[in-house]
Parts: C-alpha cells; sequence; structure tokens
C-alpha cells in the first residue's frame, strides 16, 4: 500500500513538472508570437512606406519622362535615337522634317546613305536638297546612341556673305594700297620720259633721265610682282623636298648680290642634311631668298647674315635667318607681316607678307625677334615628313 502512494506521489510530482514545463514553453512561445507580430507590423510598415515610395519615384519619372518628350518635340534641334541594331527608335518633328524618309525601326544607316550627298568635315553634313546640317552623337548606356542634328543653312549662307563682304573689302583696300604704291614711281617715270622726249638733250642727260626712268619702272613691276604672290598665296604644286635644296636655291640667285655689299653668309645647315618636309621648293626658295635679301637691305654693306637650323622633334624643324643690322624697331614689330606696310622709302611693304603667306600654306609659323647678333631674326617652323629618306633618293645641291 504504501509502495502505492509513493508511485502516486512520483507520478504526480512529474506531471507537475510537466505542466510547469509547458506552462514557460507556452509562455515563451506568446512572447516569441508578440514579438513577430510586432515584426510583422514593422516590415509592414515598411512595405507600405517602400511602396509608397516607389509610387512616387515612379510618379516623378513620369512627370519628367513627360517633360522630356514635351522638350524633344519642341526643341529646334533634329533629335533621333538609334537602338543597338542601328534601328530608328525614337525622333521628333524637327528630324522628321530634316529627313524625308525617316520611319521607326528603319536602318539609320540607309537614312543616312539617301539623305547625305558630302561630309566635307566629322559632323558636318551636306544634305542632297543643299542644306549643311551639324551633326554631333554620344552612345547611350545599353541603348545605341542619341543623335543631335543643327540645320546651319542659314547660318552658314550668313557666313558666306560676311566672308564675301570681307574678301571685297580687303580686295579694296588692297587695290587702294596698290594704286597708292604704284602713283609715286609711275609718276616719276612719267617725268623722266617726257624729260627724255626733250630735243637738245646731252648724251648724258639722256643716259641720266633713261637710268631713272628704268629704276622706276622696275621698281612698278617689283611691287607688282610681288602683289600677284602675294594674291595667289597657296597656289603650288607640293612634293617632298629637302629644306637644304630650298635655301641652297635661295643663296644662288642672291650670290652677286652678296658679294656687291660684301656681306658674309654664316650657314650652318648640318642638323637637316636628311630632312625632308612636304611643300613647294621655288615658293620656299622664294620666301627665304626675301628674307635674306630684307637682311641684305637693312643691314647694309658689310652686314652678317647667319642661317642655321635644328630639329625640334621628330616632326618640327626651326630655321633661323638672322643678322647684325640696326634691327627691327619695337613699335614696327607688331606690323611688319600686315600688307603695305614697310619702313623703307622704296620698299613694297609685300615681301614679309609673301614669307608669311608662303609658311603658312606649308603648315608652319613665322616669328620676328631681335637676333643673338644684335640684329633682326627671322624663326620658321616647318612640320617634316614622318619618314626620312636616304641621300641618294633624290638628287641633291650642295649648301656653300
Amino acid at each position: 500500500m504504501a509502495e502505492l502512494r509513493t508511485g502516486q506521489a512520483d507520478e504526480r510530482l512529474r506531471l507537475e513538472q510537466a505542466f510547469g514545463l509547458f506552462n514557460e514553453l507556452s509562455e515563451r512561445l506568446a512572447g516569441a508570437y508578440g514579438q513577430l507580430e510586432n515584426r510583422v507590423a514593422e516590415l509592414t510598415d515598411e512595405l507600405a512606406q517602400a511602396r509608397q515610395q516607389r509610387r512616387t519615384e515612379q510618379a516623378q519619372k513620369e512627370h519628367l519622362a513627360d517633360q522630356l518628350g514635351v522638350l524633344l518635340e519642341a526643341l529646334p534641334a533634329a533629335i533621333v535615337l538609334v537602338d543597338v541594331r542601328d534601328r530608328v527608335d525614337r525622333f521628333n518633328p524637327a528630324a522628321e522634317q530634316l529627313f524625308s524618309g525617316l520611319a521607326w525601326g528603319r536602318r539609320w544607316s540607309e537614312i543616312q546613305r539617301d539623305a547625305v550627298a558630302a561630309e566635307p568635315s566629322p559632323g558636318d553634313w551636306c544634305l542632297h536638297d543643299g542644306r549643311r546640317v551639324n551633326v554631333s552623337q554620344r552612345p547611350l548606356t545599353d541603348r545605341g546612341r542619341i543623335l543631335v542634328m543643327v540645320d546651319m543653312t542659314d547660318q552658314r549662307r550668313l557666313q558666306e556673305r560676311l566672308e564675301r563682304q570681307d574678301r571685297l573689302s580687303a580686295m579694296g583696300e588692297m587695290a587702294a594700297q596698290l594704286a597708292h604704291q604704284v602713283r609715286t614711281p609711275l609718276s616719276t617715270s612719267v617725268l623722266y620720259a617726257g624729260q627724255l622726249a626733250k630735243g637738245g638733250l646731252s648724251t648724258e642727260q639722256r643716259q641720266q633721265f633713261s637710268e631713272k626712268l628704268l629704276d622706276g619702272l622696275r621698281h612698278t613691276e617689283t611691287l607688282v610682282r610681288e602683289m600677284l604672290a602675294f594674291s595667289r598665296g597657296g597656289n603650288f604644286s607640293s612634293s617632298p623636298i629637302y629644306l637644304t635644296d630650298a635655301v641652297t636655291t635661295a643663296i644662288a640667285g642672291l650670290k652677286p648680290r652678296v658679294s656687291q655689299m660684301q656681306a658674309r653668309l654664316l650657314i650652318d645647315m648640318e642638323a637637316v642634311e636628311a630632312c625632308r618636309l612636304q611643300g613647294n621648293l621655288d615658293a620656299l626658295a622664294g620666301a627665304f631668298s626675301n628674307l635674306i635679301d630684307n637682311a641684305l637691305n637693312h643691314g647694309g654693306e658689310g652686314v652678317t647674315v647667319r642661317i642655321g637650323a635644328t630639329v625640334v622633334d621628330e616632326l618640327t624643324l626651326v630655321l633661323s635667318i638672322e643678322d647684325d643690322g640696326p634691327g627691327i624697331d619695337e613699335h614696327a614689330l607688331p606690323r611688319i607681316f600686315d600688307p603695305f606696310f614697310t619702313t623703307r622709302e622704296r620698299g613694297t611693304g609685300l615681301g614679309l607678307a609673301v614669307v608669311q603667306a608662303v609658311v603658312l600654306e606649308h603648315g608652319g609659323s613665322l616669328r620676328a625677334d631681335v637676333s643673338g647678333l644684335g640684329g633682326a631674326c627671322f624663326e620658321i617652323r616647318l612640320p617634316l615628313l614622318a619618314e626620312r629618306v636616304d641621300e641618294s633618293v633624290l638628287p641633291r645641291k650642295q649648301v656653300s
């Protein structure tokens, strides 16, 4: 009997322990469920806020898309969107007016081929109907590219008209300057021609008047020749030439004058013996001759003229022609390359202008400065040909 009671007591104790454990687990489960409910409520609120934010962003994007659409329609520039397959994806009315064959889904390369007659330079199109279009394009991320095209026909016509007016104005000014320059030697020639027409002149007087007449006519002829050279500008043929050949040609034509004036020529062209450039031998030789002659005119008897050349890099050479004469007046320096500007009484004012025109047509630059000898220095920079050739390829002239 006692054992039965003991067993019942143990059973009751186990039940009480199990019930206590169940209550404890129930309380924990209730707490966890409460936390889960709170977390679900928080996530629901966050999700609602995210949805609201997404709806707001979507509305903003739609509003922005509408604004961009209106802007695209209203832009005077032609806009064309081309996808990655080269198909027209979208375009505005300005583009439709510019390209009659424009249609959604059509290949842009075909439209361009049918509409564009020529492309004088990148981004500059000449259409078959005569219009000029400026084109710029940018890639779109994973969406092809966008082309912006502006009709520049009216602007180009206005620009050409202004350029024509400028040319006419320059021609008028040049003609007036030429008339002024020619008038003095021509008047002198007429005067001495009239003296020659008179009778009773001695042989000495006739010789003197004839020399004066010829001097005036030569000066007029020189002025006209330089004027023609200046007006022709860069209208000459071009071929690979050696720089030393151009210098040699220039010096050869001036040797008698150099000897007469007892001038000294110091020549250092060793650094550019194998250097060639793309140009015209006669035009460059004439330009160099003008610069050397200019040094002789200003330096006078016994002047020293130094001609040297160096290679700055693989693409550029520098030729300098300097003298020990009186130099260039600082007030005249900014104008020495202006046509018809001269500081000499019998100067034409075209020599340096012709030199500058020739140098510019060869893709170079011309600069005047003070010489290390104390006089004037003219520095010419010219582009070299990319490659150099063996001296046996072309006939050479020796520099002396």
